[in-house]
């Protein structure tokens, strides 16, 4: 069984460059997956009137 330090030393900085590239774009697709969908409208909506809600209110609906 190889250990991962061996693993890792073993690729190249440019072998490298494109695993972080790869999980970078996999993970900002899961963010859009999940904040794209329009399950999600009625929190957004309500995200967005909060910088103009005042503490003491209530939020806008």
């Amino acid at each position: 069984m190889t250990r991962l330090s061996d693993a890792i030393s073993a690729l190249s900085p440019t072998q490298l460059t494109e695993i972080a590239l790869v999980l970078f774009a996999a993970v900002f697709a899961s963010i859009l997956v999940r904040h794209a969908g329009k399950r999600r409208a009625a929190e957004h909506a309500a995200c967005a009137h909060l910088p103009l809600c005042d503490d003491a209110g209530e939020p806008h609906e």
